[in-house]
Formats: structure tokens, C-alpha cells, sequence
């Protein structure tokens, strides 16, 4: 049986992209668990909180993906 990496993002945390040049920063709005079992964060945003994406759990979690926003972010 596969044991699910544990994941420690909580609603309101701030990441941005890995590889984006722009540096939006992505706030999660909802963590929830997707018809298929898998984890998965819905992210606004920052600046136009009408745009979201919702990636899995684990994406968010790997640094070839996401990393959290440097400190300072906060309003």
C-alpha cells in the first residue's frame, strides 16, 4: 500500500510558482479531497483574487512546482 506524504499548507498560506519570473503570489483559499481520493489546494491569486488554480496536494508540496512566498509577503 502507498503512504501519503504528509502535507502542511493551510488556508491562507502564500506560494509562488518555481520556475515563473513574475512572482505571483498564490494564496490558498480551500484544501479539499477531489472525487479520485487525491488532496488538492484551490490558490487565488493575490493581486486579482479572481484568478484561481487548483492544483494537487502533492504538486504544491514539491519545490520543482511551488515554494512558499518569502516572508514579507503579508499584508
Amino acid at each position: 500500500m502507498f503512504k501519503r506524504k504528509s502535507f502542511d499548507a493551510q488556508v491562507g498560506d502564500m506560494f509562488v510558482k518555481a520556475h515563473d519570473n513574475k512572482k505571483i503570489i498564490w494564496v490558498v483559499e480551500k484544501i479539499f479531497e477531489h472525487v479520485d481520493g487525491i488532496l488538492h489546494a484551490r490558490l487565488y491569486n493575490k493581486t486579482h483574487p479572481k484568478t484561481m488554480i487548483t492544483v494537487s496536494a502533492l504538486t504544491l508540496a514539491d519545490p520543482d512546482f511551488f515554494n512558499r512566498a518569502p516572508s514579507g509577503t503579508e499584508d
